[in-house]
């Protein structure tokens, strides 16, 4: 973790500018093309949840704008980012979970599925030290609905600079599959461009 100098940051006025804001997040709805990730997947007997989040994260972990939080009230630069996953249970309930960043796919995917296990194991939202975290991403999926657009639960009263990920449901458009995705981050760290290098690098991973 690196304390950033304000004073002397290029983003100075940018960060200035939207802390002032009730509500400093912006954002945008997007969708994914996964047709050959998805087979791909689906052949070797993976999750695609799994593969799709550790793709986003690893994406993340390459994009310095979506590294940047507050944290006791100064800007920090995390060196890695890790997920922090909403994980459904059977009986419609959900728990928050945390599973540390691996550049390795298997090794993430393994950390995952001991994560879920101890989720389906237990009961409500699993609101630990974890759930504080900021040097994370929020995921969330709704997997039953294809959205073109999203809103989030916000606590004015707390700083919150964690960006917020959520997937959709997969739909078939001429043939090709598709993942709808909203992300939504604080403007005083990063702009369109940020985002849109997020979605860029985010498509060429998942079609590796």
């Amino acid at each position: 973790m690196k304390n950033i100098d304000i004073k002397t940051w290029e983003r100075k006025e940018y960060f200035n500018f939207f802390s002032e804001y009730d509500d400093p997040f912006h954002g945008l709805v997007s969708e994914i093309e996964c047709t050959r990730a998805y087979q791909k997947v689906k052949t070797k007997n993976k999750s695609f949840f799994s593969y799709y989040l550790h793709k986003a994260i690893l994406a993340i972990n390459k994009i310095e704008a979506l590294k940047y939080r507050i944290v006791d009230d100064e800007v920090v630069l995390f060196d890695k980012i890790h997920a922090a996953a909403t994980i459904g249970r059977k009986d419609g309930t959900f728990s928050f979970s945390f599973t540390e960043f691996d550049k390795d796919y298997t090794t993430f995917d393994t950390t995952l599925k001991e994560v879920i296990k101890q989720v389906q194991n237990t009961k409500g939202m699993g609101i630990t030290a974890s759930a504080y975290r900021t040097d994370v991403i929020h995921f969330s999926s709704i997997p039953w609905s294809k959205f073109t657009s999203l809103t989030h639960a916000r606590d004015f009263k707390r700083v919150d600079t964690v960006p917020k990920i959520t997937f959709g449901k997969m739909f078939l458009r001429e043939g090709r599959q598709f993942l709808p995705i909203a992300i939504n981050v604080h403007h005083g760290f990063a702009d369109g461009i940020h985002i849109a290098q997020f979605l860029e690098l985010y498509q060429q991973l998942i079609n590796e």
